[in-house]
């Protein structure tokens, strides 16, 4: 069945590239409405103490240029600080109101291992997730229950993943995506375009195919069998997503 839409939860300007910017673009190429909910702004990228006062702005602007790049629909971005990203009610109800009004077939977001602030939105849109569908806080939109949430990674690989999403056909839109973020791509990320390959080279040679993007698969809500086939699903754990 076709994706009608997704939607990536993510902290930062680049995470969304980083994590799945191939993914993204792959859905985006087959008709997929796709929305970035993001929730910092950027202010602490910066490398020159004289650009500190326009690094949001900068960051911005980088920002659009991505939408373009991979065809992003809708970015609903927020202006909290960049180490500033709280686990709270008030970013808990975020996420469920942007489930509530984009309702996507799938959510992606960060993998929760890694450093504070993306533990703090994985948490959240982990619970979010489910939350979103059922008949509560209904000021936040009318119930809307997605069929899957993946986790994505952006600092580390997932010492265990799902599936890999065989990006060869996108990975160069990918690169064009993060030189994009020209003010982060190599004084802030270090070497992003070699994390990047690494990353895709790895995932691609643990499934053989060129350049792969690992997505694992949240469990917290069980998925309902109502065929027995379907149980065949998991064999494609074994295979990369093409």
């Amino acid at each position: 069945m076709k994706i009608e839409r997704a939607l990536v939860i993510c902290c930062h300007p680049d995470d969304e590239v980083l994590g799945i910017g191939g993914t993204i673009k792959k859905l985006t190429n087959q008709g997929t409405e796709v929305t970035v909910l993001m929730f910092a702004n950027g202010n602490e990228g910066y490398t020159r103490l004289e650009d500190k006062d326009r690094i949001v702005e900068i960051r911005r602007q980088e920002r659009e240029a991505v939408r373009e790049i991979l065809g992003i629909a809708h970015y609903e971005a927020y202006q909290y600080g960049d180490f500033a990203i709280p686990a709270d009610d008030v970013t808990y109800k975020m996420c469920m109101k942007a489930i509530r009004t984009y309702r996507p077939d799938i959510v992606f977001t960060h993998y929760w291992n890694e450093y504070r602030t993306h533990k703090a939105v994985a948490s959240i849109t982990e619970e979010a997730f489910w939350q979103a569908g059922w008949s509560c806080s209904l000021e936040l939109g009318q119930p809307w229950k997605a069929a899957a949430l993946y986790h994505f990674e952006v600092i580390q690989l997932m010492p265990k993943n799902s599936f890999v999403v065989d990006i060869s056909d996108t990975y160069g839109d990918k690169v064009k995506a993060m030189q994009a973020y020209a003010s982060q791509c190599d004084a802030v990320v270090s070497d992003a375009l070699q994390q990047i390959e690494g990353r895709a080279l790895t995932r691609g040679a643990q499934t053989g195919v060129k350049y792969g993007e690992a997505l694992l698969l949240n469990t917290t809500v069980p998925g309902l069998i109502t065929d027995v086939n379907q149980l065949t699903l998991g064999l494609s754990s074994r295979a990369a997503i093409t």
